[in-house]
Formats: C-alpha cells, sequence, structure tokens
C-alpha cells in the first residue's frame, strides 16, 4: 500500500474505552456465527451429536450450505465450540451464585447447590459430561479436545479452593482435597444425570438437600488424632 493511499484512509471508529469500534460486517458475522452455534445447540439437545450435520445446521440457522464453511471447517469444529461456549456459560452462573466472602462451609454448599440449579437449566445438554466420559477412553480423541477436558477442571479447582481454604480455618479436617474435590464434583454431576434419567421423583430442592446432607457428614468428620469442628 503506498503512503498516498494510507493518507486517505479514513480512520476507524473507536469506542469509548478506546477500542475499534466494529464493522457492520464484523456485527454481521459474529452474529452468523453465535446463530451457527445455537443451531448446533438445538439439534444436540434434540437428536445428540451423531444428528449435527453442516446441512441442518445452516437451514436452522437461515444460513446458506457453502457459507458456513466461512466458519467452520467441518461439523466436528462447531460441535467443539458449541460445547466450550455452553460450558463457559453454565460455568459462569455457577460462578456467580457463590458468595466469595461466606464461610468455606457456606461456599461449599452454595457452590453444589449452584452445580445442581444449573445442570437443571441446562440438562438438555447434560450428554456434554457424558461425553467428556467417553472422551477418557479415547486417546486419539482425548487429544484432539483437550482445550474441552481442560473445562472440566474449572469446578474441580474451585471447589478445591472452598476445602484448602475451610481447612486452614480448621472448619474442615485434613484431607486429600485433589480427590475430595473430584469427588464432590462427580458427586454432583451423578447426581444431575440420575435426574436426567427419570430415576429421581423427588424435586432439585429435595436432592440438593440430600446431598447437602452428605457433604456435611464428609466434611465434619473428625481427623486421626484430633477432633475438628464440623461446618458452621
Amino acid at each position: 500500500m503506498n503512503r498516498r493511499k494510507m493518507a486517505t484512509q479514513t480512520p476507524r471508529a473507536v469506542t469509548g474505552n478506546g477500542f475499534p469500534r466494529a464493522s457492520k460486517k464484523e456485527v454481521l458475522q459474529k452474529f452468523r456465527r453465535e446463530s451457527l452455534l445455537e443451531a448446533t445447540r438445538q439439534v444436540i439437545a434434540a437428536d445428540g451429536f451423531d444428528a449435527v450435520t453442516m446441512e441442518r445446521v445452516a437451514e436452522l440457522a437461515g444460513i446458506t450450505k457453502g457459507a458456513i464453511y466461512l466458519y467452520f471447517h467441518n461439523k466436528h469444529e462447531m460441535i467443539l465450540e458449541t460445547l466450550e461456549k455452553t460450558i463457559a456459560e453454565m460455568l459462569q452462573q455457577i460462578y456467580e451464585r457463590v458468595d466469595p466472602g461466606a464461610k468455606p462451609w457456606e461456599r461449599l454448599r452454595q457452590i453444589v447447590t449452584a452445580q445442581l440449579q444449573t445442570l437443571e437449566q441446562h440438562k438438555d445438554m447434560l450428554r456434554t459430561s457424558l461425553l467428556f466420559r467417553w472422551l477418557l477412553e479415547n486417546p486419539r480423541e482425548r487429544k484432539k479436545w483437550r482445550r474441552l477436558l481442560r473445562n472440566r477442571g474449572v469446578q474441580q479447582r474451585r471447589i478445591k479452593a472452598i476445602l484448602e481454604d475451610g481447612i486452614a480455618q480448621r472448619v474442615f479436617p485434613p484431607m486429600d482435597t485433589d480427590t475430595a474435590a473430584f469427588c464432590i464434583n462427580e458427586m454432583a454431576l451423578g447426581t444431575a444425570h440420575r435426574r436426567m434419567m427419570g430415576f429421581s421423583d423427588a424435586s432439585l430442592e429435595s436432592d440438593t438437600a440430600r446431598l447437602i446432607a452428605f457433604l456435611s457428614l464428609l466434611c465434619s468428620a473428625p481427623a486421626r488424632n484430633r477432633s475438628a469442628p464440623g461446618p458452621d
């Protein structure tokens, strides 16, 4: 590009915070991409992963089959991004329902309750967590979808941090926090799967209360050779 042409270009508009303002083309591209991800989510929720095709998603999103390839190379890439977006939204919902200033036991209760409530709200996408188990048994797929598997550990790390804080405050007895956080996360997922498959006739509130009561027993168990205070 020559200097004369550069000098005659109109500077790109910026927003109030100093970032470049998105062009109409960029806004349209973002809208179409979001539409494709939402259409993919709807297909997965209705008929599972195998039902996702480029043709079906394009039709549902109101985009031509040819145009869809401007955004995704294949259906696997589209499914992966859909799952990442869904999981990120769920994790954010859980995070926003936990009071960082609360005591450790209250935060543990809040994070487990929020996890069950969020999974209930997104129960049409619970196949996502079932997919993780399949990936763990397939090394080739695990390598390809590694970044999706990393998202699974976010909730577990949050639970672990609460447990470690509780141990430091002598609210919880000493424990292997990695194992404990993994088990608590799996119990919450298991409760959600049980509800999804129709094996529970109880309300969400009742199932949540039962899980919290069980965790209360675990977290208030006395440590070896000393008495540890139970949750407040």
